[in-house]
């Protein structure tokens, strides 16, 4: 496997990732064992970049990867997205939100990455399409 530094953090991360993401729904509707021998071989591999989002199975997906990445424990550099309401108050107090959530179920303290994922904004005082 080969790897690449990941802009100025100091995180090598695979080219490969694996993402757990509601498409091949494996994280979100497979087996246990399936799920654990999908992420260790992938670890043999050397994998070492997991993708997870909220919207992956309403949560389920992180809450998959956060208990099979226990069960091996496994050290990852580890990605997850967050979905703020364009409704919200505030972005950074919705992803402060959704990121507590989101570690909660992951069952860590730190993600290495986070992304807004398809935020859908409009102008104030419109109503808004709504995710």
């Amino acid at each position: 496997m080969r790897y690449r530094a990941y802009g100025n953090t100091g995180l090598a991360v695979s080219e490969i990732g694996f993402g757990c993401g509601s498409v091949g729904g494996l994280m979100v509707r497979g087996s246990p064992k399936e799920q654990v021998a999908a992420v260790a071989r992938a670890l043999e591999l050397g994998i070492n970049l997991f993708d997870t989002a909220t919207a992956y199975g309403d949560g389920v997906s992180e809450t998959n990867l956060g208990r099979v990445l226990r069960e091996l424990s496994a050290e990852v550099v580890l990605s997850t997205k967050v979905r703020p309401s364009p409704d919200a108050p505030s972005l950074k107090a919705a992803t402060v939100t959704a990121v507590e959530a989101s570690l909660r179920r992951l069952g860590r303290s730190y993600v290495d990455l986070i992304q807004i994922h398809n935020r859908i904004a409009h102008s104030p005082g419109t109503p808004g399409p709504r995710p």
